[in-house]
C-alpha cells in the first residue's frame, strides 16, 4: 500500500463511544458525535459494525436534517477497506460536493484526497494528479501544513507508479525533512514505510518487465522499513498507542522483502512477529493479510499442508470485510496449494468460486489470477471445452492490460519527447544567441567567404548540369529497358495463360479418359467374374477340389480388381476442382459414415465414440465423408478376432484457425517400421487372404488431408491398436 497508514482504535475507545450512546438522555449532536467517532474506530476493526453503525448514522442524520456529508466520508472509507474502488469514488465524490455546498475548505480538501486515492488505485493517474495538487494548494491555504505534506506523500506514490522515480523520492524527500523538523515520529514511520513501499514496487515492476534483477532496491526498501520501526520505538517513549499498528505493518513489509529475496526462513520470523502485534490490537485485516503472506512463504518452502492452514484462517476474514481482491488471490492460492497435492477437483472447485468471485471486482489483474485459477484446473482435468473459453477470457483481459500499459507508457514517451523538445529548443536558441554575439565581429570574414561560396558555387552548377544531362539519359536508358521488359513480359502471360488452357482441357480429357478407361476395364471383369462362378456352379461334381479352388481365385482376383478401379477412380478425383470450401459439421459427417457402415457396424458389434462437441470445419462434405469413413472402416478392418471394435474419435487440439482430429482403434496395430509406407498407394501390409482391401484407402485420405494444406500422421503399438491423426481447416 503506497497511502498513508490509518491507525486502529482500541476496544476501550470503542467500548467508551457505545457506553455513551446508550445514555437516553444524550443530545442529538453530540449523539451524531458519538456515531461519527465509533464509526471511524470499527472501520479498520470490524466493518460489518461499521457499516451497521453507519445506517444508524444516516437515519439519524436525515430524521433530524442534519449535514451528511461525514457520511459520506466514513462510507466511503470503510469501502476503500473493502478495496471497493468504484464505491469509494462514488462516496467521496458526494462528500466533497456536500462540503464544497456548505463552505468547509478543510473537510473538502480532505474528501478530495480520498477522491485521488480512489482514482489513484484504479490506475487514472491524471484525475488522482489532480485532486492531489488540488487538496495540497488548499491544506497551505488553510494553514494545514501535515494534511498538505501528505498529498506530497500520495504525488510521490503517483510518480513511482509512473516510474518516473526521481519525481517521486523529491515529494518523499520533501515530506521526509519536514516531519524530521517537527520530530513527528509517527509520520515519519508513515514516510519510511511508503518510501521502502515505493522502493520495493519498483523492484517488482523490474520483475515483471523481466528486467535483471537489482537487489540494491530491495536493500533500499529494507533499509527504510529498519528505520521506520526505529522510529516506532521512538513512538512508544512519547507514550503514543498506535505504535503497534505502524511496528506491525512495517514487520510485515521487512517480511515482505525476504520473501522476495528468496529468505524465506528469515521472512516467516518476521510474519510472526508481525501477526502476534496484529492480534493484540485486533487489527482483522492485518491479521488476514499476514496470514496469507504466510501461506504463500510456506507454499514456496513446499509445506503445502501448513500453507493451507494458513490460507483457511485468511480467507473466512477477508470475506467477513468483504475485501473482493484479497478473497479472489487467497482463493487462487489455495487452488495452487491444492494442485501442489494433486487434488485436482478440490482444486478445480475453489477456481469456480474465485471466478464466480472475480465478477465483483474491476482490478483487471485480480480478474486474470481467477481465470488463469480456473484454465489451469480445468486442463488438469481435461476439460478442454471449458478450459478453451476461460484461455480465450483471460487472453481478452490480459490485453486489456497491455492496451492500458501501452497507453501509459505512450502517454509517458510522450511527456518525454515534449521534454526532449523543449530541451533542444532552449539548445538552439542559446547557440543562436551565441551566434548573433560573434556576427559583429565575423562580418568581414563572412563576406569575403561569401564571395568565395559564390564562385564555387557557379561552378558547383555547372557540373551539377553536366550530371543532369548524363543522368537524364540513363533515365531514357532505363525507361526503354522496362518498356521492352514489359512487352516481353506481355507475351509470357499470353502464352502462359494459352498453356493453361491447354492444362485445363488435357485435365479434363484426362479425367473422361480415366471414366471411360474404368468403364471399360470393369466391362470385361464383370463377365470373368460371372463366367467363372457360372463354371463353377455348373461343373461342381465334375470338377476337382483344385480346379474349383484356381476358378474360386479367378473370381476373388475379378472382384478385387474391379474394387481397385473404383478406388483408383475416386484416388485421381480428388485434386479436381470442387468449388469454394463450405461451413462442414463433423458431427454430420460422422452420421453420414454411421448410415454407410450401418452393416458392417451392426454385423461386427463395432462400438464408435464421439465426443459432445466436434466442431465445424471450411471444407467439402464429400471429401470429409471419405476420409471419415475410410479411417473408420480401416479401423474395423483391422480388428482383432477375439475382441469386440472400439472406434473413438476426438479433438486432440483446436487454435484458431485449425483443429485436429483422432480417430482410434483397439485393433491388432502396425509396426513403426511401416508407418511412412502405409500411405503410398497399392501398399499393403497384409495378404489378400487375411484382410481384403486396394491398398489405396489411406493413400485416399492422405490427398484429401494435403488437399487443404495440413498432414495426416499415426501412432500405433502392435497388439493394442493404432490412432491416425490429421488437420483441418477450422471454420
Amino acid at each position: 500500500m503506497l497511502w498513508a497508514i490509518v491507525a486502529v482504535a482500541e476496544t476501550p475507545v470503542i467500548d467508551s463511544l457505545k457506553y455513551r450512546l446508550d445514555k437516553s438522555e444524550i443530545e442529538i449532536d453530540e449523539r451524531i458525535t458519538s456515531l461519527e467517532n465509533l464509526i471511524e474506530s470499527y472501520i479498520s476493526v470490524d466493518q460489518d459494525s461499521a457499516l451497521y453503525y453507519s445506517d444508524i448514522l444516516k437515519q439519524e442524520t436525515s430524521s433530524h436534517n442534519k449535514s451528511q456529508c461525514n457520511y459520506f466520508q466514513l462510507l466511503g472509507k470503510i469501502y476503500k477497506q473493502q478495496h471497493n474502488l468504484r464505491l469509494l469514488q462514488e462516496q467521496s465524490y458526494k462528500a466533497l460536493e456536500c462540503y464544497e455546498s456548505e463552505d468547509n475548505k478543510i473537510a473538502a480538501a480532505k474528501a478530495r484526497t480520498e477522491l485521488g486515492i480512489a482514482y489513484a488505485y484504479q490506475g487514472k493517474i491524471k484525475e488522482a494528479s489532480k485532486m492531489f495538487n488540488e487538496s495540497r494548494l488548499l491544506f497551505f491555504q488553510q494553514g494545514d501544513s501535515l494534511s498538505a505534506i501528505d498529498c506530497s506523500m500520495h504525488l510521490g506514490s503517483l510518480h513511482m507508479m509512473q516510474n518516473e522515480k526521481a519525481k517521486g523520492l523529491e515529494k518523499y524527500s520533501e515530506a521526509l525533512k519536514y516531519y524530521e523538523n517537527t520530530k513527528n515520529y509517527s509520520q515519519l514511520a508513515k514516510i519510511c514505510f511508503n518510501i521502502g513501499t515505493a522502493y520495493n514496487s519498483f523492484q517488482n515492476s523490474l520483475m515483471s518487465n523481466e528486467v535483471q534483477s537489482d537487489k540494491k532496491h530491495l536493500e533500499q526498501a529494507l533499509e527504510y522499513f529498519q528505520k521506520g520501526l526505529g522510529y516506532c520505538k521512538k513512538i512508544d517513549k512519547d507514550g503514543h498507542s498506535n505504535s503497534k499498528f505502524l511496528e506491525s505493518q512495517l514487520l510485515g513489509s521487512v517480511a515482505q522483502v525476504y520473501t522476495h529475496m528468496e529468505e524465506y526462513d528469515i521472512a516467516l520470523g518476521y510474519f510472526a512477529k508481525a501477526l502476534q502485534l496484529s492480534e493484540d490490537i485486533k487489527n482483522d485485516r492485518g491479521i488476514a493479510e499476514i496470514h496469507y503472506d504466510i501461506a504463500y512463504t510456506k507454499y514456496k518452502l513446499s509445506q503445502n499442508y501448513e500453507a493451507l492452514d494458513a490460507i483457511h484462517l485468511a480467507t473466512p476474514i477477508f470475506e467477513r470485510l468483504h475485501y473482493v481482491d484479497m478473497i479472489v488471490r487467497s482463493k487462487k492460492l489455495e487452488a495452487d496449494i491444492l494442485i501442489g497435492l494433486s487434488q485436482y477437483q478440490k482444486a478445480h472447485n475453489i477456481c469456480k468460486e474465485c471466478y464466480a468471485i472475480s465478477k465483483k471486482t474491476e482490478t483487471l489483474d485480480v480478474k486474470k489470477d481467477a481465470l488463469k485459477c480456473i484454465t489451469k484446473t480445468s486442463n488438469a482435468l481435461k476439460i478442454y471445452r471449458d478450459a478453451y473459453i476461460f484461455q480465450q477470457e483471460y487472453i481478452a483481459v490480459n490485453d486489456s492490460m497491455q492496451a492500458m500499459t501501452n497507453k501509459e507508457n505512450l502517454a509517458f514517451q510522450r511527456k518525454k519527447d515534449e521534454i526532449e523538445k523543449d530541451n533542444a529548443l532552449l539548445l538552439q536558441k542559446n547557440e543562436l544567441t551565441e551566434l548573433l554575439l560573434k556576427k559583429e565581429r565575423s562580418n568581414s570574414r563572412i563576406y569575403s567567404l561569401v564571395s568565395i561560396l559564390s564562385i564555387l558555387g557557379l561552378g558547383l552548377l555547372g557540373f551539377i548540369y553536366v550530371l543532369r544531362g548524363r543522368h537524364t539519359k540513363r533515365i531514357k536508358e532505363k525507361t526503354l529497358e522496362i518498356k521492352n521488359a514489359n512487352k516481353e513480359l506481355s507475351k509470357l502471360n499470353a502464352e502462359f495463360s494459352l498453356l493453361n488452357k491447354d492444362m485445363e482441357i488435357t485435365n479434363q480429357k484426362l479425367n473422361n479418359f480415366t471414366s471411360v478407361a474404368a468403364h471399360d476395364l470393369k466391362s470385361p471383369l464383370r463377365t470373368i467374374s460371372t463366367y467363372s462362378q457360372l463354371l463353377t456352379m455348373r461343373n461342381k461334381d465334375k470338377l476337382g477340389e483344385k480346379d474349383q479352388e484356381m476358378l474360386n481365385f479367378v473370381s476373388d482376383s475379378s472382384k478385387q480388381l474391379s474394387g481397385m478401379i473404383d478406388d483408383l477412380l475416386a484416388f485421381s478425383k480428388i485434386d479436381q476442382d470442387l468449388g469454394p470450401a463450405q461451413v462442414v459439421s463433423i458431427a454430420e459427417v460422422i452420421d453420414t459414415v454411421k448410415n454407410n457402415l450401418a452393416s458392417v457396424i451392426q454385423e461386427e458389434s463395432v462400438s464408435i465414440e464421439v465426443p459432445e462437441n466436434l466442431y465445424q470445419v471450411k471444407a467439402h462434405k464429400n471429401l470429409l465423408s471419405q476420409l471419415f469413413q475410410n479411417l473408420i472402416a480401416n479401423g474395423i478392418k483391422f480388428r482383432k478376432k477375439d475382441d469386440l471394435s472400439v472406434i473413438k474419435i476426438n479433438t486432440v487440439d483446436i487454435s484458431k484457425d485449425t483443429i485436429t482430429y483422432s480417430i482410434s482403434d483397439n485393433g491388432i496395430g502396425i509396426e513403426k517400421q511401416y508407418f511412412d509406407r502405409i500411405f503410398t498407394i497399392f501398399k499393403r501390409l497384409n495378404g489378400n487372404s487375411d484382410y481384403a482391401g486396394s491398398g489405396i484407402g489411406l493413400a485416399t485420405c492422405k490427398s484429401i488431408v494435403e488437399y487443404y494444406g495440413h498432414k495426416i500422421w499415426l501412432k500405433s503399438e502392435v497388439g493394442k491398436g493404432t490412432s491416425f491423426f490429421f488437420t483441418l481447416p477450422r471454420a
